[in-house]
């Protein structure tokens, strides 16, 4: 009772009053990735992280929203910009955008040390279903085994810099407390078929079309995705336990953005939904993003916890035990982990020389 009384209270506190940030120049001398920081809570993270002293570097689908972003990001930032702001081109929907870009990142960069956060920030929220060029629903695609991929690539590299750091870089991912909704007893069905759960989760006659599913796969894609970072977490430490990268998950509640811009296009009706849930409980994508700064300064004492704004870490263990602690779920954990290992082995030959030992 405590915890739905607390859940509204929080949204009106993360609604008017922002997280505050730290001091000017925290960052100062450091290097920030941003992936899908062209618009959004992505885009205010970058500015933010330029405004305290870092290099950015953000990603775009389009080189020239890319472009426009990188001039956004300048501007904002001011004159007192110390650290340098450019675009690699990704598309997390793409295998081979990956190996590419995490090409062009290494060639950008001194060596691993360089790279002191990566923000895991891209995704979509689809309303009808689109099957992605590898065989997959499209949002599964992209905010489960593309970020999954993405994360290993650069967790492999990342690792391989902590003997010449002081400390050890973040890595962090953009969750979101959707994944708490699923219905994993439909997913431990689908576990037994012959396919695997994956093939479940995408297939076209499972999507669930109805009218009130506007937002269909979403809540599965950031449960998936809390399974494979869970194990991220693991190769992250090195063989005396002690973490080289320190990983977290983070959701910064509702925050106003063009993501739901998909469940607008279904219908009126949804169109005034998504405007009333926005106007009436979303915050700024700058309020949003000081909570992602917040996460990328977190010690390694909580590494591998997901960090929201309205949950405390006992509150969301305990809201997350069916999804996450229980028997059926690390099940279902070590399934999604292996079904999304064995198809990025079979289509990213890449991921073989990651550095990450245990895949």
């Amino acid at each position: 009772m405590g915890l739905l009384l607390d859940a509204p209270i929080q949204r009106c506190v993360g609604r008017f009053v922002p997280a505050p940030l730290p001091p000017a120049g925290t960052f100062d001398g450091q290097t920030v990735l941003v992936v899908g920081a062209t618009t959004g809570l992505g885009l205010a993270s970058a500015v933010h992280f330029a405004t305290l002293g870092a290099s950015v570097i953000i990603t775009s689908r389009v080189a020239s929203r890319g472009d426009a972003a990188v001039r956004h990001i300048e501007e904002a930032a001011g004159p007192s910009r110390k650290g340098d702001i450019s675009c690699l081109e990704l598309d997390l929907e793409s295998y081979a955008s990956c190996t590419s870009f995490m090409a062009k990142l290494k060639s950008s960069l001194s060596g691993p040390a360089a790279l002191d956060v990566a923000i895991m920030n891209g995704g979509i929220v689809n309303s009808h279903w689109e099957e992605s060029p590898a065989g997959w629903e499209r949002t599964i695609q992209i905010n489960t085994i593309g970020t999954t991929l993405m994360g290993l690539l650069l967790l492999g590299w990342m690792r391989e810099g902590r003997g010449q750091r002081t400390s050890p870089a973040h890595l962090t991912f953009l969750s979101s407390r959707e994944h708490l909704y699923p219905d994993i007893d439909q997913l431990t069905e689908w576990s037994h078929r012959k396919d695997g759960i994956l093939r479940q989760v995408c297939s076209k006659e499972n999507w669930p079309g109805g009218f009130w599913d506007a937002e269909p796969n979403y809540a599965v894609s950031k449960l998936l995705i809390m399974y494979t970072i869970e194990e991220m977490t693991r190769l992250a430490r090195g063989p005396d336990g002690v973490p080289l990268v320190i990983v977290n998950s983070v959701c910064p509640g509702m925050v106003k953005t063009d993501i739901g811009r998909n469940i607008s296009s279904r219908s009126w009706f949804h169109a005034l939904c998504v405007w009333l849930t926005l106007v009436t409980t979303a915050k700024s994508a700058d309020s949003g993003a000081r909570i992602l700064v917040q996460a990328a300064q977190k010690p390694v004492e909580n590494h591998g916890e997901f960090f929201s704004y309205w949950l405390e870490g006992d509150q969301w263990r305990r809201k997350a035990e069916p999804v996450i602690y229980s028997d059926k779920a690390r099940a279902l954990q070590k399934q999604v982990w292996k079904e999304i290992i064995d198809e990025l082995k079979a289509h990213v030959p890449e991921l073989q020389h990651a550095g990450l030992d245990g895949l």
